[in-house]
């Protein structure tokens, strides 16, 4: 009898302690195109709107159906706002699920539910052509990628050609001539602020026919990063724009790197690829998307950026 006591109120603490961490305890919550280790899991998704929904410093009314999608979304960047988490930007990572933590420790949460088989999200839809992707698909908000096996299949480094199209904020890899993938990126902001200055500046990826000028797999960047001082990071940007005292400077590593000009624009991977303009001017692709373009061209492969 004294171990089965013991046993119940072990798991009542576990259960408490789970309540008060309960976001914190489970996967981030984003757009599946973008990083793989985002569940979206029915359960986790519904408690992340009803605890939208319960917050006083946001006005939302959610359907609490258990969907990520673009309402959510919308919802979790007005509470990163609102909470003064940087960047809002929809993604449920660790500093937001810390707040929700914090904003949600009173609710009780229904449930869950064991739920098997259910498409929470239509990540891997099979398009029979671009054609068809093409009318199917709103291209400049759109996460949703293209992509074409069997061409892909057979692209190499000389049968290759890239074209970012500024307006729809997309990538498309042909593979002689013909779109094999189709992927959102970002692209440099026109008006882009900066931190340290608290000036604006136009940032925008200049329009042109390039060639891939380098090709590297983790490169370090030589102008963005951070200054240590006794270990202690002082400044996080721009290295020049840097006014303090003499710091140790450590570049960002900038993975699938490829160089289009001399000036520094060039392709990487990035988590931070929205659906609007918003670098320093070179092109942000996720990070699947960088490694399978970075396999398939070469130094010399012809890159049109247009409008």
């Amino acid at each position: 009898m004294k171990l089965n006591k013991i046993l119940l109120s072990t798991l009542m603490l576990i259960s408490v302690a789970n309540a008060k961490s309960y976001f914190s305890n489970h996967n981030d919550i984003c757009d599946l195109a973008l990083n793989d280790k985002c569940t979206n899991d029915y359960n986790t998704v519904k408690n992340l709107q009803i605890a939208l929904n319960r917050d006083q410093k946001i006005d939302v009314n959610l359907k609490t159906d258990g969907k990520w999608g673009e309402n959510t979304k919308k919802a979790v960047i007005a509470f990163q706002k609102a909470h003064h988490l940087s960047p809002a930007d929809g993604w449920v990572g660790k500093a937001t699920k810390l707040k929700l933590d914090k904003i949600s420790k009173n609710i009780k949460f229904p449930k869950e539910k064991q739920i098997k088989n259910v498409a929470l999200i239509k990540t891997n839809q099979n398009y029979t052509s671009y054609s068809v992707f093409k009318k199917s698909v709103n291209l400049r908000k759109s996460y949703k990628v293209f992509k074409d096996k069997k061409l892909l299949a057979k692209a190499n480094s000389k049968n290759t050609h890239l074209k970012i199209d500024v307006s729809e904020q997309r990538v498309k890899l042909l593979v002689g001539g013909k779109i094999a993938l189709d992927a959102p990126c970002t692209t440099g902001a026109k008006h882009k602020l900066e931190p340290n200055t608290k000036t604006y500046r136009d940032k925008h990826t200049p329009l042109g026919r390039y060639r891939i000028m380098e090709k590297v797999a983790a490169k370090k960047s030589t102008i963005f990063g951070d200054m240590y001082r006794n270990g202690k990071k002082v400044y996080h940007g721009d290295r020049r724009k840097y006014k303090g005292p003499k710091a140790k400077y450590i570049g960002h590593t900038m993975h699938h790197w490829m160089r289009l000009t001399s000036g520094g624009i060039g392709m990487h991977a990035s988590k931070y690829v929205k659906r609007y303009p918003g670098s320093n001017g070179c092109i942000r692709l996720q990070p699947k998307i960088a490694k399978v373009i970075f396999s398939k061209v070469r130094r010399g492969t012809k890159v049109s950026v247009v409008n």
